[in-house]
């Protein structure tokens, strides 16, 4: 029903320029699909295989791993980039694929690897065109945003004859921003605080457009880089433009490796009267190895996470470890020690 639903959708998208009449602007031919049909994340229409769990994915794009493990189709990958230990370890799936480069294809792996679709990001069309031309088929994704999460699990869910997990996965999200919105809105205006989320260089930040800020103010909290954009990517203010902001909390992501340590911020002369600095409100995001605020399922702990910093006495200790025990057991049917994923909740 969704894969008749999706080609009418899209006839429709198509016909509209058509019908708006002799006035509207000249546009670039899309290619069209005569049969069940999608809009990825570049807005390329694409076919939906006839049988997309027959499919055999390779990827050099390490955002795409959280998504394709959370769907189940680990199983149908061939070569992958993983961004850390964590995934190799936790499936052996994606321990036994392939390689075919690290952010950037090797055209000749690929080509060798077996793989029948590659799922790459959005924003690289001189890759997509060189895969396509040799016969294979590219799924573009973006999800730097809960929007891009959503769009992009449902895109793959249907590609790849998942759509039953990606309705399931996206259902037990909604449920747990349900829940953290329902703690929220018991908190009053006054009490509500500001919080910052630095990146990998002192002064480099999550602007307002960007998943970290929206997971702080969906924990409660006030993102003082909200009027700060630069079109979902990482943005340098510098550290002057964080002391003028004077966040109560400021977070580092672990999305990617840092060149400062917290004793940096904490024990370092320069943020001596920043708030957050003197009440102790500096922490690293979990996890070392499985980040929760990278695009994907895990924005949920990150956002959990955020909460139980900022409000302790709306949300306890035991809660957040229920939710991360719940986390892991929910995508892949056991949990991981602490001290393994390297992050401490106390």
């Amino acid at each position: 029903m969704r894969r008749r639903i999706l080609s009418l959708l899209l006839a429709v998208a198509l016909l509209l320029p058509a019908l708006a009449g002799c006035s509207a602007p000249e546009r670039t031919a899309q290619p069209t699909a005569t049969g069940p049909a999608v809009i990825d994340g570049a807005g390329r229409v694409l076919a939906v295989p006839e049988d997309g769990s027959e499919e055999r994915i390779a990827s050099v794009y390490a955002t795409a791993v959280p998504f394709l493990a959370a769907l189940g189709i680990t199983d149908q990958v061939a070569a992958v980039n993983c961004k850390s230990i964590f995934w190799t370890n936790a499936d052996p799936n994606l321990d036994a694929a392939g390689s075919v480069g690290r952010g950037v294809v090797d055209l000749e792996a690929l080509a060798a690897c077996g793989a029948t679709v590659l799922v790459h990001r959005a924003n690289d069309s001189e890759t997509v065109e060189a895969v396509e031309r040799l016969g294979m088929d590219v799924v573009c994704i973006s999800a730097e945003d809960m929007e891009g999460i959503y769009d992009t699990l449902t895109l793959l869910g249907t590609y790849f004859d998942a759509e039953e997990r990606a309705e399931e996965v996206i259902a037990w999200m909604n449920e747990k921003f349900r829940r953290i919105d329902e703690i929220v809105a018991e908190i009053p205006e006054e009490e509500r605080v500001t919080a910052l989320v630095m990146g990998s260089e002192l002064g480099r930040v999550a602007g307002g457009d960007m998943l970290q800020s929206w997971m702080i103010q969906k924990a409660g909290g006030i993102p003082v880089a909200a009027e700060v954009e630069n079109n979902g990517n990482w943005v340098t203010v510098g550290v002057e433009t964080i002391f003028q902001w004077d966040p109560e909390f400021l977070f580092c992501t672990s999305s990617a490796a840092l060149d400062y340590t917290l004793e940096d911020i904490l024990e370092g002369d320069a943020w001596d009267a920043a708030a957050a600095v003197q009440e102790g409100h500096v922490a690293v995001i979990p996890a070392k190895i499985d980040t929760w605020d990278m695009p994907g399922v895990a924005c949920v702990l990150g956002t959990f996470w955020m909460l139980r910093q900022m409000y302790p006495d709306r949300f306890s200790l035991e809660e957040l470890e229920a939710e991360v025990e719940e986390y892991y057991t929910f995508l892949f049917g056991r949990t991981f020690a602490p001290d393994y994923l390297g992050y401490t909740l106390s």
